[in-house]
């Protein structure tokens, strides 16, 4: 019999206590019109559209968007908790079942708790951080899932026996694998890192200043000097433990009659490998449409805003400049993720051999990773750097004299160059979902690949910084939230109140 390491018998163990967790649901249910759910699912379908996130933190930012909103409204905590949980089940973030009279006193005390905070904190910033947290929690009591955070920590603690780095505290270097864990594993948003690092530190505050001073101590670990370097690592050697995750979640019932056979195991882990290959597919081409939509209508709004009245001011429109820098971005993301290479043979078989070492041996003999946070750069390297920045200088030139040739204006070249970035970024974004089991040292991309890659690396990185940029001051999120989102929504309860009526007043008279 093949004996797991005490790392993965302890997963095993809690897993299986997990499972056992009940949310008692059975008290008075909450009710909401299919009506207004369509309309408000068909809204939060579009909304979601203009902003790019991984999918498990679509409602705890639904749910962030819509305090805010309310909160600015000045309405009271407990009415605040009874139209955001009804807004929830509008939008189908919640079944109307899964919802209770207890649940939403719970949000009541979550909700007012924070306010209590904020009313000491003149700082805006430090208020929306707030709101950020609150929406953390209430998204957490909706649906707690104890497993997925007890393999996040079974991950860290077996990191911390094979990544190493340039750090002596012990205490450091435990929390920044976990947040490098939680980023690049669990690909967890900032704000839920440290509403999870606050429940650590600070797992029960009354006190204020000492939440604050929680709060800046959290910032702090957030900001470590190796964190990027961490992060990168931590993606490079996650897939087995994507893997393990999976195979857990899915075999809870007889994990222990699977990994007391490696061979039984192996099969199984194949079997459940060979699927998720082909479900990143799916994945991928669901993030290509979101990321077209938002590409297409962001495009949209600065035409009609910026492009348009430009090009009327110096005289006419050009439909042919228009035309293409409206159609190219969706086209060119289209073209990006036309063709998605599932990891091959050899691949299967080094995540095979990887998890079973994960899981069977111990975990001081594990193969040290080193991050290096301090390189010299060789005579090669530098050579090579130089010759990286002339050709990124001679591509963007080339571009520029294409575009005017083509008679872009000053502004129409500033717009394309700014989407061909972030075009370009959130293609490299959506692809990287492909990676999700495969392992750096199997990957094999072709000459042409490279090369496209080494071109592109100048316009991928600017796209970065400018979706960090704007994504701080979106103008379809503020159109979307503002100009659409309050009115509809104010429609909606106007609505939901009238079918009441209706329904009591024709009790009344039929009774």
């Amino acid at each position: 019999m093949d004996t797991l390491n005490a790392n993965s018998q302890n997963l095993i163990k809690e897993i299986q206590l997990a499972k056992k967790y009940k949310l008692n649901n059975n008290k008075s249910r909450y009710k909401s019109t299919k009506k207004g759910s369509s309309i408000a699912f068909a809204y939060e379908r579009a909304r979601n559209a203009v902003e790019y996130r991984d999918e498990h933190l679509i409602r705890q930012a639904a749910i962030e968007r819509i305090l805010k909103r309310r909160i600015f409204l000045n309405q009271s905590s407990q009415k605040i908790s009874n139209l955001l949980l009804k807004e929830l089940v509008w939008a189908r973030y919640v079944e109307a079942d899964s919802i209770n009279e207890e649940k939403i006193e719970k949000f009541k005390s979550i909700i007012q708790k924070y306010r209590d905070a904020g009313l000491l904190v003149p700082n805006s910033n430090k208020s929306s951080l707030l709101v950020g947290l609150c929406a953390c929690e209430i998204d957490e009591s909706l649906n707690f899932e104890p497993e997925n955070q007890i393999i996040i920590n079974y991950v860290s603690s077996a990191l911390e026996s094979i990544i190493d780095f340039d750090e002596n505290d012990k205490s450091i270097r435990s929390i920044q694998i976990y947040i490098a864990v939680e980023r690049s594993f669990a690909k967890n948003s900032e704000i839920l890192i440290r509403y999870k690092l606050l429940k650590v530190f600070l797992p029960k505050w009354n006190d204020t200043s000492k939440l604050f001073q929680v709060l800046d101590t959290i910032e702090g670990h957030l900001n470590y000097q190796y964190k990027d370097l961490l992060k990168r690592k931590v993606s490079q050697i996650s897939p087995p433990f994507t893997l393990i995750k999976d195979f857990v979640l899915e075999n809870i019932d007889n994990l222990d009659e699977l990994t007391n056979d490696k061979k039984n195991l192996n099969e199984k882990l194949t079997e459940t490998l060979l699927q998720k290959y082909n479900s990143t597919k799916s994945k991928v081409i669901r993030a290509s449409k979101r990321s077209i939509v938002y590409i297409f209508l962001t495009k949209m709004v600065l035409a009609l805003l910026i492009e348009i009245p430009f090009d009327i001011l110096l005289g006419s429109i050009n439909f042919v400049v228009l035309s293409i820098n409206v159609l190219f971005p969706p086209t060119l993301m289209i073209l990006f993720n036309s063709r998605i290479k599932l990891p091959d043979e050899n691949n299967t078989s080094l995540m095979i051999d990887k998890v079973n070492e994960y899981l069977y041996v111990d975990n001081l003999q594990f193969e040290k990773e080193i991050v290096k946070t301090k390189t010299e750069k060789t005579t090669a390297e530098k050579i090579f750097y130089f010759l990286f920045l002339t050709t990124s200088f001679l591509f963007i030139s080339a571009l520029i004299y294409l575009l005017n040739l083509l008679d872009f204006n000053f502004v129409s070249q500033i717009i394309f160059l700014f989407f061909l970035s972030v075009v370009s970024f959130f293609a490299y974004r959506v692809r990287e979902i492909s990676n999700d089991y495969l392992l750096s040292v199997s990957s094999n991309d072709s000459f042409f690949e490279s090369l496209l890659d080494y071109l592109f690396l100048p316009i991928i990185k600017s796209g970065q910084w400018l979706s960090s940029q704007i994504s701080k001051i979106n103008i379809l999120s503020f159109i979307f939230d503002f100009i659409i989102e309050a009115p509809l929504k104010t429609f909606l309860e106007i609505f939901e109140q009238w079918l009441h009526f209706v329904r009591v007043k024709k009790e009344e008279f039929l009774s």
